[in-house]
């Protein structure tokens, strides 16, 4: 295991993109350690059920790494500390380190590099990377990308407030946690959890926890020690994902599509591409129809240099904020950093320089 001083020089490297540092990261074996997510909205208890759970897997023999996203101080730049503050009674344990980083303007919950960190952590040798979002709400949902087991925790008394963001952050749980349970109104969120639930196929289970003096997160605790990492046939695992076809117009293209007997299972447009998209299935993966919202849009450009045809091929890798480092330190140039697209799923773009001519996307499975 890296020395205390020698992991946080890394981890202050991979925060400041420091290139040495992602190549260092790239050069290390991926560790075993599982990643746990702990998200929700503000006020739920997450820094104090962090604190527990630690120290229940402390107690274990098992070691930690805690990555708390703060908010941004507007003064310093830097991370507003009120999580590493909640967790005093582990600076001198020499098996939990805690890492506080700032957003510094990103959205989703996360902060740009946290990825990174939490690689870090589990290729040091830590048993658990545990990662605490900034207080969220509905869209935040970054996440269910980084972590192995995604932990949504609510408090009672939410009231209309758990159906309010159920269309975003309530979908992405593996574990529910009500907090605070000791307080009224814990019958009725579980309730509420219970009939959202029974909407869908999904078999989520509920806890009860009172994080402060620990109730209940021993059996959280032995729930997510049992939960299994995911597991690839090999580091670089990836399939394909689908084809972007530039069309003048998705309606034309459309009407041979139909006549093949493919259909469309979804429309959308992606405002901050720019483009119209109707997604059709084809066996496993499917095939993307792009029309431009507008003649200055990358479909745009595309269509008036190259016209109609096959614009990028995307494949789901396994960990793309892994595989986008590890691709970054061999010198491949990626247009930007990973980030939401059609459908919702994570993807970046590889620069056609870097790979033949071709434009790839890769997509976060």
């Amino acid at each position: 295991m890296l020395s205390t001083r020698e992991l946080a020089r890394l981890l202050t490297g991979l925060e400041n993109g420091d290139p040495d540092a992602i190549a260092a990261l790239a050069s290390m074996p991926a560790g075993e350690g599982l990643c746990i997510g702990i998200t929700g909205p503000p006020g739920a208890g997450k820094s104090s059920l962090v604190d527990a759970i630690t120290a229940e897997l402390r107690q274990r023999g098992k070691t930690v790494a805690i990555l708390a996203i703060d908010p941004t101080s507007r003064i310093t730049g830097g991370a507003i500390l009120g999580d590493r503050i909640r967790m005093q009674k582990h600076h001198a344990d020499s098996g939990v380190f805690i890492r506080s980083m700032a957003t510094r303007g990103a959205n989703g919950g996360l902060a740009k590099a946290s990825g990174l960190l939490s690689r870090l952590f589990a290729a040091a040798g830590f048993d658990y990377v545990i990662v605490e979002t900034v207080g969220v709400g509905q869209d935040e949902v970054e996440i269910a990308g980084l972590a192995d087991v995604t932990v949504v925790v609510l408090v009672p008394g939410m009231g209309d407030d758990v159906q309010a963001i159920k269309a975003g952050v309530m979908e992405i749980a593996q574990i529910f946690v009500i907090n605070k349970a000791d307080r009224p109104g814990a019958d009725l969120t579980q309730r509420e959890l219970e009939s959202m639930l029974s909407l869908g196929d999904a078999q989520v289970p509920i806890f009860r926890t009172v994080a402060i003096d620990g109730t209940g997160v021993a059996e959280l605790v032995n729930t997510l020690t049992v939960r299994t990492k995911r597991t690839d046939a090999s580091p670089e695992a990836f399939v394909l994902d689908h084809l972007g076809i530039a069309v003048q117009s998705i309606d034309t293209a459309l009407e041979f599509c139909e006549s093949l007997g493919m259909t469309v299972t979804s429309r959308e447009t992606v405002a901050h591409e720019g483009v119209h998209v109707a997604m059709l299935p084809a066996g496993e993966s499917r095939v993307e129809l792009l029309e431009p919202v507008h003649a200055d849009s990358v479909i745009g450009k595309y269509l008036a240099k190259r016209g109609p045809g096959l614009h990028h091929v995307a494949v789901k890798v396994q960990d793309l904020r892994a595989t986008a480092a590890r691709l970054q330190a061999s010198g491949v140039r990626l247009l930007g950093e990973p980030k939401r697209g059609a459908g919702g799923h994570l993807y970046v773009f590889v620069h056609p320089a870097s790979s033949g001519g071709v434009l790839w996307e890769l997509i976060q499975a």
